[in-house]
């Protein structure tokens, strides 16, 4: 503790977790309408945890459904949160409600966890068409593919870092070097 305020232990690095270059960044009126869930839901400083929750790539095993979204996220425990984001009605109005495993919950406020869910979530909606058609409810969308590891792999990590001389050798492959004669 310093200063009054709690110190939280830093968040553990996973590999294979959906990475949203620019949370929140959506179009599409079923992704707009998770972002402005998140917004309403959380305070600005635990919107902010969430965003860099959904940028470091710590949403994991994302799944969706009609009725919600589904997620391990890891944080700075030893095993990664459960998350769900469900629709609800509640007074007459459509509502997305969170639950989170952490022991900040979502009984008053969501948490970052719920935060950085829905900033993926909104992500998927708004980049995959069979992602928006289950979260919508729509019937399967015609020529969408089912989302599955691929789909999700152009959000996964970086590739790996390659040294000056593994880039020469791999050029090789594709461009001989030429043979100079005696």
């Amino acid at each position: 503790m310093s200063g009054g305020w709690f110190e939280a232990k830093p968040r553990i690095a996973v590999k294979g977790g959906v990475k949203v270059p620019k949370p929140g960044k959506v179009t599409e009126p079923a992704a707009l309408d998770l972002v402005e869930a998140a917004t309403t839901e959380c305070t600005s400083a635990i919107l902010a945890r969430g965003r860099t929750y959904a940028r470091a790539g710590q949403v994991i095993g994302v799944e969706a459904g009609a009725e919600g979204f589904s997620a391990k996220i890891q944080g700075s425990s030893r095993t990664p949160y459960q998350v769900r984001l469900d629709k609800v009605v509640i007074s007459g109005s459509d509502r997305i409600q969170a639950d989170c495993t952490c022991p900040y919950g979502c009984d008053f406020d969501w948490c970052k966890h719920a935060a950085a869910l829905a900033y993926v979530a909104a992500f998927l909606v708004d980049t995959q068409p069979a992602t928006r058609a289950i979260w919508s409810g729509d019937p399967a969308v015609p020529h969408a593919p089912a989302q599955d590891a691929v789909d999700l792999s152009v959000l996964r990590a970086s590739p790996q870092s390659v040294t000056f001389s593994q880039r020469i050798e791999a050029a090789g492959v594709f461009v001989p070097w030429p043979h100079l004669s005696d």
